[in-house]
């Protein structure tokens, strides 16, 4: 092919191939045939590259061949599907909306984690659409505060799921990495199955439904499971309930499944001096039979006279309230909507009445929906301090960049995307 160049083709490819220009002439190094650079050397193009006498084999383009095949009176094939660019919200966390001058951090690496590198953009870009809801809505200031709240709750999470997803990976057996392994392409065969049964299709549907790709998808489906499964074997042994612990959990808290009964007391005090003509009258409608609110309505009492609710004594006695003692005279044996005649007391007239007493409903320790609640609360409780614990032990073991320094990383890259307004 180099014996059928032209001169001038031959030096032009010597000027874009290997060659080094020195006072006009071409200087070669490694390649042979290359002759003078000629001084009227023209701009270079393809065809001075290629072999004239070969351009029948070429192939065809489409709209050649279309063309072609309609020269011939036969029909062209129809134009290939085009597939549109597939915009979601992926890239919503790259499309920054920056001032002119202002420099923003898109991603950058913020630390590892057993040896797995954490970029800005795994962190942030769960929580910036309650981000961007902040910003909008709250003052600047406040945003800081939620801002660096929401990214360093974020960021611990993302470390311990990576070191849980890593403790469960350790702790597995060939027979349980091979179980896995069978699922997840199980899980896939189902994601594509359950939309259209088209790879590509699955794809662009699982990116409007959840901004993943199938590979991202069930990733994050293993991840979950790997942490629902060792969090199985560290903490669910912990949350195991006796029937002792029932009982005891149901006597510290008798007074929530068996509260006592309630009075609630009514009040008016009016000075006497001054007041005379209003206590007889007010004595006298009380006698009458006039509700004890309207008449402490009408005597300028505050909430129509209600002055105070207490537990009912076990044996009902109104005397026993934890009350000054000249009131306990005057309420002895006095029922609900009972009134005390006018007494008293220093410079005041005083009525007193019982207004209401309840009874709560009493639930006991033979009512099964009683035990199932317990249960389900100790077991809770228990389950939370277990994992608590587990979690503690996995940050002892693992091996990750220091928090504290990848979190202000992670601020300062979210901060940079919200200038003050």
């Amino acid at each position: 092919m180099i014996a059928a160049m032209t001169q001038d083709a031959e030096n032009k490819r010597c000027r874009l191939i290997g060659g080094i220009f020195v006072g006009g002439a071409c200087a070669v190094i490694g390649l042979s045939g290359c002759g003078q650079v000629s001084s009227t050397a023209g701009p270079l193009a393809l065809s001075d590259f290629s072999n004239q006498s070969r351009a029948v084999d070429q192939q065809p383009s489409a709209s050649e061949a279309s063309a072609v095949l309609v020269e011939a009176g036969l029909t062209a094939p129809p134009p290939a599907p085009a597939h549109p660019a597939q915009d979601s919200d992926r890239g919503a966390f790259f499309d920054v909306d920056a001032r002119p001058g202002q420099a923003v951090v898109v991603d950058s690496l913020i630390g590892q984690v057993n040896g797995r590198p954490i970029y800005a953009d795994e962190v942030l870009a769960p929580v910036m659409d309650r981000l961007v809801a902040t910003y909008e809505d709250q003052p600047y200031g406040v945003f800081q505060q939620q801002l660096t709240t929401l990214v360093i709750q974020q960021l611990q999470a993302v470390v311990v799921n990576e070191l849980i997803v890593a403790e469960s990976r350790a702790s597995m057996s060939t027979a349980q990495q091979g179980g896995l392994l069978a699922f997840m392409n199980q899980l896939r065969e189902d994601a594509v199955r359950k939309r259209g049964g088209v790879s590509r299709e699955a794809e662009r549907q699982l990116l409007e439904e959840e901004g993943k790709t199938i590979d991202e998808y069930l990733d994050a489906e293993k991840q979950k499971l790997l942490i629902e499964e060792v969090l199985r074997d560290k903490v669910a042994p912990h949350t195991i309930v006796s029937w002792r612990d029932i009982e005891r959990s149901y006597r510290a808290r008798i007074h929530e499944f068996q509260p006592p009964a309630t009075v609630t007391l009514g009040r008016i005090r009016l000075r006497t001096a001054g007041n005379e003509p209003q206590i007889t009258l007010l004595s006298s409608e009380l006698k009458a039979g006039e509700p004890f609110e309207v008449v402490a309505r009408q005597a300028g009492m505050a909430e129509d006279g209600v002055w105070e609710t207490f537990d009912l004594p076990a044996d009902g006695n109104l005397e026993d309230l934890p009350l000054a003692d000249f009131y306990k005279p005057h309420i002895k044996g006095l029922g609900p909507g009972e009134v005390t005649e006018a007494f008293t007391r220093g410079t005041w007239t005083l009525w007193v009445s019982v207004i209401d007493i309840t009874q709560p409903e009493q639930r006991s320790l033979d009512d099964s929906d009683v035990q199932r609640l317990l249960q389900q609360q100790i077991s809770m409780s228990r389950a939370q301090e277990a994992e608590s614990r587990f979690i503690g032990q996995v940050l002892q073991r693992g091996i990750y960049d220091d928090i504290s320094m990848m979190g202000e990383r992670a601020v300062a890259i979210a901060a940079s995307r919200f200038p003050p307004k």
